[in-house]
């Protein structure tokens, strides 16, 4: 992926610095404030253990500016959990000839398995994220201002989305200018 990313780059005249680094410990392999950390593609939830998550996000918090946002994408896990798979299809992390659907899920896992168009499948493990429990590790990880967006809706304008966005405001510290 990083190689992937940097070809990329190159493509469109720009040269960029790619590393890999576990994220339980970016801080130290990435040095640097930055405006914006983007966790997309349901990523967060390959985490199984709850001390990893809050690991990551205070990270994730760190190697943020004071006016940083965080922005961090899942399935809608609670409709999963509570009422059963079912998808709009509006939204695809693979393009649309590629499904995916569960094939298992409980309170500590959801395997779901990706149909490809050439009649391979591949199973993904992870571990199902509640929305309210996401909120609440973002706010105790620090950040000031965490807004949910369902579909890339308003909260509360899309009733039962496939995927919600979060993004979390790193606020200036009280007394700060806002510069």
């Amino acid at each position: 992926m990083l190689a992937k990313a940097f070809e990329n780059g190159v493509e469109h005249g720009v040269v960029l610095k790619t590393i890999h680094a576990d994220w339980r410990e970016l801080n130290r392999d990435v040095h640097g404030k930055f405006d914006a950390i983007i966790c997309l593609g349901n990523s967060f939830t390959h985490l199984f253990d709850e001390s990893d998550r809050r690991r990551v996000l205070a990270e994730f918090y760190a190697a943020l500016k004071h006016d940083g946002i965080l922005i961090i994408d899942q399935r809608n896990y609670d409709a999963i959990l509570d009422e059963g798979f079912s998808t709009k299809h509006k939204f695809y992390y693979c393009g649309d000839q590629v499904t995916a659907e569960p094939v298992h899920v409980d309170d500590g896992l959801a395997r779901f398995e990706y149909r490809f168009p050439d009649g391979s499948t591949h199973n993904l493990n992870m571990f199902p994220i509640r929305k309210k429990y996401l909120r609440s590790l973002l706010t105790d990880a620090g950040f000031q201002k965490i807004h949910s967006y369902g579909d890339f809706q308003e909260e509360g304008e899309e009733t039962n989305p496939d995927f919600f966005v979060h993004v979390a405001e790193k606020a200036l510290p009280a007394g700060a200018d806002d510069e």
